[in-house]
């Protein structure tokens, strides 16, 4: 029997149902295999938890613990921490996530992009301190811009139209075999697991983001700005609840329907108990 396929950092999942393996070639875009999730998701607990926690991890935020709560579902449910490259359904070796940043809130100021990598074992605290680091080292490269794709960026766009066309043509070629050079793979924010965007910090309402053509990103979340929800109880009373508005837009193809809502329903527990984010995610032994 050969070895699976390998691709950047994954490996090919054999597959045995013809309708799941058949679905990349029947949809072979990443635009044609969109599906969208809405969630409101209750902050009170939420926002208790972050205010306990500020002493141990000063400058905690809500999109700290939205990258725990990913990290946790690619561990629980590694399924949806796949890619499809080439019509064939690949498992990632790592969770990587990808967010763009703003060095201030002003038309002006440059933007930059950080891509921490987690193990899927990874505690709250751990993924808290990954994700500093790199955002600090993050905004220190953004007043003084010397990294790869900074360099090849400043070099491509002084040659003309027709030539920046062919490359990029050439560069989704070898994307799409799994040979674009390591060191601009990891530079890229498009070979993640998850891009995230925190809309809500710049004041604006959640938003649905489409998929890249480009690299492996199977699943685009949106954060937007608390709301308050008002909604009548069982016995009829108005309730108000502060809560956060959440979109996804996900590749269909890497899992099926059953699998997204394992998904949503441990999003859901991670708001109402995020104390479990506190620990690693450990695999259940069977005795």
């Amino acid at each position: 029997m050969s070895k699976p396929r390998r691709v950047y950092d994954g490996v090919e999942v054999p597959c045995t149902d013809p309708i799941t393996y058949m679905m990349p070639y029947i949809m072979p875009r990443r635009s044609d295999s969109l599906i969208f999730f809405n969630f409101k998701l209750e902050l009170a607990k939420m926002e208790a938890f972050i205010r306990g926690h500020q002493e141990e991890m000063p400058g905690l935020a809500l999109y700290h613990v939205v990258f725990a709560i990913i990290v946790r579902c690619c561990a629980e449910i590694p399924q949806v921490n796949r890619f499809v490259s080439r019509g064939r359904v690949y498992q990632r070796d790592r969770v990587r996530l990808a967010m763009t940043i703003k060095k201030s809130l002003s038309v002006d100021a440059p933007e930059g992009i950080i891509t921490p990598t987690f193990e899927k074992n990874s505690s709250l605290k751990e993924i808290f301190e990954i994700t500093k680091k790199e955002l600090e080292m993050a905004i220190a490269e953004l007043d003084n811009p010397q990294n790869d794709v900074d360099k090849l960026c400043s070099v491509l766009k002084k040659l003309p139209g027709f030539l920046l066309r062919f490359i990029a043509k050439w560069l989704f070629r070898l994307d799409e075999r799994g040979r674009l050079p390591k060191s601009l793979v990891n530079a890229l924010p498009f070979h993640s697991s998850f891009y995230v965007t925190n809309v809500g910090s710049i004041g604006l309402p959640v938003i649905y983001h489409h998929l890249y053509e480009f690299g492996t990103v199977s699943g685009f979340v949106a954060i937007g700005k608390k709301e308050t929800d008002t909604s009548a109880n069982r016995d009829g009373e108005i309730v108000r609840k502060k809560v956060l508005p959440m979109k996804m837009v996900m590749d269909e193809r890497i899992c099926d329907g059953y699998t997204f809502g394992k998904a949503y329903k441990l999003i859901m527990k991670c708001f109402e108990h995020p104390e479990i984010l506190l620990e690693g995610w450990k695999p259940e032994v069977s005795e």
